[in-house]
């Protein structure tokens, strides 16, 4: 059997064709999608990049993990494999086979699992722990390990199907693209210039934003109109554009190989990208949707059923672990904290979960709780948008989905209900300390690496 998990930095659902987007960006995932099934309201557990594939890859929320920003805090995930003894061995103070990540539950089941992307550069060595192999194309153009294009990590993918297309593999393919920096070129940018942009930022919103000397405000991103963010998008989606052929070469070679049919594909980005819609442009730097909303679809091999082509319900990329081990039929180590999405996929799920909590920590430190209606956001640390982003924001996201109305005073009742939500989750799923608490008291990484270079709003 064939499994392959398709990891897209930095890329938004609304900017993809089977999520409703009309823009060409996605002819290949879109017809993907139609063999699968397309989850309508996922979201990255953690963002942004490391702690999300944290999660991806240990099936394990962040607060277990350990792992919520960048930098020296990220290095050390918990998981005893990584820790040492008094005398300096390995840990044996915990049932290893409870721990496995995704690859290494592969490795250790005798499947090959083989890991393709420039990501473990970020300090983050746990991430290459057990592979049969692991691969980081390099590029010609370019020395920067997050700016390697997708056509050279695609290449490697394709050789490694045609090497061991005989055995059961588990491929983990990570593109960078859309990630910054756009660098496509006129040609295929122009295509999207006439594609219909987001409302907000307004212009009367981008000329506030002018005013602000902070992190990727629009002073310091030539963002003076709203004709400059449309420029800003159109380089976005090329990139898009751009990732989405390439998966269109590893679906070809899939079908070519005759592994396509049977195949479980994932395909998901590790966090979205926000556009000034509060404040940032180009960046990923909260708990807002256009940080956390990411694409999830699951295609699961043709003898599956599909009860239907599209869900509603809140997942989490933490659910995608289990999802690809239940379709192995591998026995999940009970240390996971997500749940399979096979259930969703084959319509014999009863029960879903009502509210998921996101993290992020690498700008600000928040934890959010989402429902069916409403989103709650607290802050525990505002990065350098103290006095703009307050402690607590309430979100009635059926009427406002952008996320632009804060309407915390006006429901008591519920902003008390998400409160607890909030406190059990934490008690649930977290330990002694939280590590989000710590990035709090610490400063958020990226806070401190750039707090000193601007001063603020």
């Amino acid at each position: 059997m064939t499994t392959i998990f398709i990891d897209i930095d930095s890329l938004r659902p609304d900017h993809v064709g089977a999520y409703g987007y009309d823009a060409p960006t996605t002819p290949n995932i879109d017809a993907m999608a139609s063999d699968g099934v397309v989850f309508e309201r996922a979201y990255c557990a953690n963002s942004p990049c490391i702690p999300s594939r944290a999660g991806t890859i240990t099936g394990r929320y962040g607060i277990d993990t350990g792992v919520e920003t960048h930098g020296r805090a990220s290095q050390q995930l918990n998981h005893p494999a990584t820790m040492v003894d008094w005398a300096g061995g390995p840990s044996e103070a915990a049932d290893l086979t409870e721990w496995y990540t995704l690859p290494e539950l592969f490795y250790e089941r005798d499947r090959t699992a083989v890991g393709i992307g420039s990501f473990p550069q970020h300090p983050a060595p746990w991430f290459y722990h057990i592979w049969d192999e692991y691969h980081q194309p390099k590029s010609p153009d370019t020395d920067d390990f997050q700016a390697i294009e997708a056509e050279y990590i695609i290449e490697r993918a394709l050789d490694t199907l045609d090497r061991l297309s005989d055995e059961d593999l588990y491929l983990y393919v990570q593109m960078w693209d859309p990630h910054t920096p756009y660098n496509r070129t006129e040609e295929e940018i122009e295509p999207f210039r006439s594609a219909d942009i987001h409302p907000y930022p307004t212009q009367a919103d981008v000329e506030r934003h002018q005013e602000w000397d902070a992190w990727r405000s629009a002073s310091h991103m030539d963002i003076e109109d709203r004709s400059d963010l449309n420029e800003m998008l159109s380089r976005y989606d090329a990139e898009i554009r751009h990732a989405d052929e390439q998966v269109g070469r590893l679906i070809d070679r899939l079908k070519s190989l005759g592994l396509y049919d049977d195949a479980t594909i994932v395909l998901t980005g590790d966090h979205g990208e926000e556009f000034g819609e509060h404040g940032l442009y180009r960046e990923h730097w909260s708990t807002h949707d256009g940080t956390q909303h990411v694409p999830l679809i699951v295609k699961p091999p043709s003898d599956e059923s599909r009860a239907r082509k599209s869900r509603p319900e809140l997942v989490t990329n933490v659910d995608i672990a289990p999802t690809i081990a239940e379709y192995e039929g591998l026995d999940r180590p009970s240390r996971w904290q997500g749940r399979s999405l096979r259930g969703l996929v084959n319509g014999s799920a009863d029960d879903w979960r009502d509210y998921i909590v996101v993290d992020h920590g690498l700008y600000t430190a928040q934890r959010a709780v989402r429902t069916d209606r409403w989103k709650y956001i607290r802050t525990y640390h505002a990065g350098m948008w103290d006095g703009v982003v307050p402690a607590e924001q309430l979100f009635d996201m059926e009427n406002d989905p952008w996320e632009q109305d804060n309407v915390l005073d006006d429901h008591e009742d519920v902003v008390a209900e998400l409160r607890g939500h909030l406190e059990e989750w934490v008690e649930t799923h977290g330990g002694d300390d939280d590590p989000l608490q710590t990035v709090a008291s610490e400063g958020p990484s990226g806070y401190n690496v750039f707090k000193d270079d601007w001063d603020g709003i």
